[in-house]
């Protein structure tokens, strides 16, 4: 069979690690031939060079490109390409693709946006963002009524795809595909340089600054902390001032003291240097108005930390009785919660046996999803060629 996979906008966070990990895994499948199609200079060519397969590659530079040229991409070019290849089945990665597929088309769909109208995210933007997600909901739904399966994480997305989506989707082409965490990183694993203090408690928020990200909510959490005279508590964050705009005033603003004791930002982490930061975090905090699966929460998993999250059905659906939830509103209650575990080491050790055993229930290994794809394709091309 000759598979397309179109990984072109998956240049950061879940969606580009769901895309490498796929692709090492690929490896144990020579049986097929594939076309990758990938942005330049996002962590992909360490695979591609040490890769027994042979890859035919197509490289897109990455800009911010405006929507016009992304519709050209995705509906001029990426057709191109596919019947060039003489390609048997696409795979989209993408959330958004091709209107108009040439062969069957499984779409992957992993963007929480366009499934959760009531999130409070929608009261935080600006209006040039309600209107850019608009747009982007346009293309969504143009792209699901031309694909033939299209892939969710979890059930919680499929019961709200289909809710939100009915007129453009079948509910029983819609495929449940979780996906996992592990391998970290394709390059080796290397430890990051920073002096962990064994006397503090340390929370780690890997991610970058998005909006429904909620990054506001630890600058809350920490002043209640301030307020009830807890110390020893330090949130490590992955933040790029250069990235945006209200990243770096929510950085500017927990520089000052006293709340700059309760927060070292640790920069932009490669993904290498992962697994040393949760070894020596006590947990995990994600603050998040808006998932679909959420690394943080597999790789919290993975690592057997105690989770702290957002009281919304996306994470219950992941971490299950292994992380304590929170009203994304209540700060309070969070930092109540944090205190709790610093000073009751049973408790935090009984989080962490809930947590390795959650992690044993409910992640899956990369090549488990990598098949699942594959026999999705051939499902889809058996039944392209009855048709």
């Amino acid at each position: 069979m000759r598979i397309a996979f179109n990984m072109v906008s998956l240049h950061t966070g879940g969606g580009n690690r769901i895309a490498k990990n796929l692709l090492l895994s690929l490896e144990n499948h020579p049986e097929h031939e594939y076309l990758i199609i990938i942005p330049v200079d996002k962590g992909f060519d360490y695979i591609l060079e040490k890769s027994r397969l042979p890859f035919t590659v197509i490289r897109k530079p990455h800009r911010k490109t405006s929507f016009l040229s992304r519709l050209w991409f995705d509906n001029v070019q990426l057709p191109r390409y596919i019947r060039t290849f003489n390609a048997d089945v696409l795979i989209s990665l993408t959330n958004i693709s091709t209107f108009f597929p040439p062969i069957p088309h499984i779409l992957l769909f992993h963007h929480p946006h366009f499934v959760y109208p009531e999130s409070a995210y929608y009261r935080i933007i600006g209006k040039s963002e309600k209107f850019r997600k608009n747009l982007e909901k346009i293309c969504f739904r143009m792209t699901l009524r031309g694909s033939t399966i299209t892939v969710v994480q979890t059930p919680v997305s499929k019961e709200r795809l289909i809710k939100y989506y009915a007129p453009y989707i079948k509910p029983e082409a819609v495929r449940v595909i979780p996906h996992s965490a592990i391998p970290i990183t394709p390059e080796p694993a290397r430890s990051f340089t920073y002096s962990y203090d064994k006397n503090t408690f340390y929370l780690f928020s890997p991610t970058r600054y998005y909006p429904h990200k909620n990054l506001e909510l630890l600058e809350k959490i920490a002043q209640k902390l301030i307020d009830m005279n807890i110390s020893g508590i330090k949130f490590l964050i992955t933040l790029e001032a250069a990235h945006d705009i209200r990243g770096a005033r929510f950085l500017k603003r927990i520089s000052r003291p006293p709340i700059s004791e309760y927060f070292d930002n640790l920069g932009f982490i490669p993904t290498e240097c992962l697994e040393d930061i949760y070894r020596h975090s006590q947990a995990v905090i994600v603050q998040s108005l808006l998932e679909s699966q959420s690394f943080s929460y597999l790789e919290a998993l993975h690592f057997h930390k105690p989770i702290l999250t957002t009281d919304m059905d996306f994470a219950h659906v992941v971490c299950g009785p292994a992380a304590q939830y929170f009203s994304p509103e209540d700060s309070e209650a969070w930092a109540e919660g944090i205190a709790e575990l610093k000073k009751n080491p049973l408790k935090l050790k009984e989080m962490k046996r809930v947590s390795a055993a959650r992690a044993e229930e409910y992640l899956v290994t990369s090549e488990e999803v990598c098949q699942a794809y594959l026999q999705l394709a051939e499902e889809v091309r058996l039944l392209s060629k009855n048709n």
